[in-house]
């Protein structure tokens, strides 16, 4: 518990600190930064809100840190543990999004893009990626639960791939779905933003390419689907080792996979975009 409130403290800690100080230098990109619509209004309304996103998330690492700590002081069961530090840190994601979204527009609202873009219509193409892959995933946890052991299921491993931390199946279920159903709400409120402000969809890379809302929402719609079918992965090794006592594939793949994840990520960028003369 201890040593997974450090591990995700420290990574949230250095991503934010990488924010406040590469973001401005990097510019307006849909891969890296805080991307919450209004940010891309211009490159003034980008630097602050990314340097404020910077912090925050540094804040958020160091109170992720610290509970992780105080939770292991006070003798919580770490199975308990890892529960509220997960809730705890999605909640204080959650709320640091929101705040930035809310800055952001507060700082935009006098841009000529807040008076261009119009509020789109809704569309079920929208949420059709994420919803689609979220129905296998949980078709797939339909099919694996009664083959899996109820009491002790192991579901993470090491960097040699034995087994280190284990849970019930039930709270294996819960917790992994409750996740992957977290991408579909985000993805739906997105949507639903986007039919009265328009901007929460849209985005740029640099000042020549330019993502309009309705391509936007289909672009979150598709990222987040490649999320839902890393869940799925992840779902097929661990019942896969806890039913036959090997991994599917090498745990490796599931760090090498960034690298294209994140290639497929910026081509579908460019697909969808269009460039301003």
């Amino acid at each position: 518990m201890l040593t997974f409130g450090l591990l995700m403290g420290g990574i949230l800690f250095v991503a934010g600190m990488a924010t406040y100080v590469f973001a401005p230098r990097v510019g307006p990109n849909p891969i890296f930064g805080v991307r919450v619509g209004y940010s891309y209004a211009n490159r003034e309304v980008w630097d602050q809100t990314n340097r404020l996103g910077g912090i925050l998330l540094a804040l958020v690492g160091t109170g992720v840190a610290l509970l992780g700590a105080v939770l292991q002081t006070l003798g919580i069961a770490p199975r308990v543990g890892m529960g509220i530090l997960t809730a705890a840190m999605m909640l204080a994601l959650l709320g640091m999004t929101v705040w930035l979204f809310v800055y952001a527009r507060r700082l935009a609202r006098d841009t000529p893009i807040v008076r261009e873009v119009k509020p789109v219509e809704f569309r079920w193409a929208y949420l059709m990626p994420v919803l689609v892959t979220f129905a296998l995933l949980v078709a797939l946890a339909a099919y694996w639960y009664p083959q899996l052991p109820a009491d002790r299921l192991a579901t993470h491993f090491d960097w040699a791939e034995r087994p280190n931390g284990w849970q019930t199946r039930d709270e294996f279920f819960l917790t992994f779905l409750g996740l992957a159903a977290f991408f579909v709400v985000f993805d739906v409120v997105i949507v639903f933003i986007a039919t009265r402000e328009p901007l929460i969809a849209f985005g740029r890379w640099g000042a020549r390419w330019r993502l309009d809302p309705e391509r936007g929402l289909l672009y979150t719609g598709l990222a987040l689907a490649l999320m839902n079918l890393i869940f799925v992965a992840v779902l097929w090794d661990v019942a896969w080792f806890n039913t036959r006592g090997a991994h599917a594939f090498p745990l490796s793949l599931l760090f090498w996979i960034v690298f294209p994840l994140v290639a497929v990520i910026v081509g579908m960028f460019f697909v969808l975009a269009r460039r301003e003369k």
